[in-house]
């Protein structure tokens, strides 16, 4: 308590230090302000002591307008984290324990909704294509009207075609059968490649690519992939150069035959034959059905040997020449045709005639 000078002196309160030395901190009402007016009036102004502490009172209520804004500001209460209980009024907290959350159990009903929109989309979908199956079934059942056959036809006629394409149509315009089609027309030795189409509403169209013979093979033809084809009747293949040899070198004798015609050609020469016998050895028939003997090694050396004596001595007699033997390492052998003038001029002296490098050297005929 305060120490007062004398009765019915007035002291004067004291702001901002809060409590003098010594003195127990003033304990805090929590009664509202106008109860302790009414408290103060009730005491009444009997003794001089209680007017000092009337006024001590009034100064205090009156002081409080001096204090700074500041203290008037309510104090702003930092925000909790969620989850957590309020401070102590000492300024301890209690333990933060996390608050059990409510559940929503509410259902999704989302993904019902969606299978259940689903199935119902399915269910009229083939209702409806039940209800409109027999009328399109009608729609489509119509036989087919015309046929286009389409290709060149040089090795099979378009009415042979034609009389396979027949044979096979037995159905309706969408239950033709184009794979048994398509398979009888390859029946046929002349044809390597079909192409069926259904051209709406009745038409089929048939294209046919033929085979491409190369040369002949024996009673058939050897086509652009070396395969043998077999053909009963080969006279159309008269004009193609004839190949022989062991079936299973047929690639081999045909990649010859087309390195050789290359370099041949060049000169006009066109060759007619090549035969490969069991000993690989090669022999060639080319223009006047001349034959050339190449052996068995450095064909292609040998045949260039030949194109340089072509040029420089058998161009202008290429008329009387009967056949020309290459299985020499440095010449060529010429056998002459019987009663040609180059016959008669080399057959006075000696019984065959040799174009030889050196010149000088004979060569034999060849048999």
């Amino acid at each position: 308590m305060r120490d007062f000078k004398g009765v019915g002196e007035r002291i004067e309160p004291r702001f901002g230090s809060g409590q003098l030395e010594g003195d127990a901190p003033p304990a805090r009402s929590r009664r509202p302000a106008v109860e302790r007016s009414e408290a103060v009036e009730v005491v009444g102004t009997s003794t001089p002591a209680a007017r000092i502490i009337r006024d001590v009172l009034l100064d205090s209520a009156d002081s409080g307008t001096a204090q700074s804004d500041f203290a008037r500001r309510p104090k702003r209460v930092a925000p909790r984290e969620q989850g957590y209980t309020k401070a102590s009024p000492q300024g301890a907290s209690k333990s933060r324990r996390p608050v059990a959350q409510k559940r929503n159990w509410q259902w999704n009903f989302t993904w019902l909704n969606r299978k259940f929109a689903t199935v119902v989309f399915v269910l009229a979908l083939a209702f409806g294509l039940y209800w409109i199956s027999e009328p399109l079934a009608k729609v489509f059942e119509r036989p087919i009207k015309s046929v286009v056959v389409e290709g060149e036809f040089n090795l099979i006629s378009k009415t042979r075609a034609t009389e396979l394409i027949g044979d096979e149509i037995d159905g309706d315009f969408l239950q033709l059968n184009l794979m048994r089609l398509k398979g009888a027309l390859l029946t046929d030795p002349w044809v390597e490649k079909v192409t069926l189409n259904r051209r709406w509403p009745d038409t089929l169209v048939v294209k046919i690519t033929e085979q491409k013979p190369i040369a002949r093979w024996g009673d058939g033809f050897l086509n652009q992939r070396g395969e043998i084809v077999r053909v009963e009747d080969a006279t159309k293949l008269s004009g193609l150069p004839w190949l022989q040899g062991n079936e299973a070198d047929a690639i081999e004798i045909l990649q010859q035959y087309q390195d050789l015609s290359q370099i041949l050609r060049s000169r006009g020469l066109e060759v007619l034959a090549l035969k490969c016998d069991n000993k690989k050895s090669w022999r060639l028939t080319i223009k006047n059905h001349v034959e050339i003997a190449l052996g068995r090694d450095q064909v292609m050396e040998k045949i260039r040997r030949f194109v340089t004596v072509y040029d420089t001595k058998l161009n202008s007699v290429w008329a009387d020449v009967k056949a020309i033997d290459l299985r020499y390492s440095n010449g060529v052998a010429v056998r002459w045709v019987a009663d040609s003038e180059m016959a008669k001029k080399y057959i006075k002296s000696q019984p065959q005639v040799g174009v030889a490098v050196p010149a000088t050297k004979v060569l034999p005929q060849i048999n």
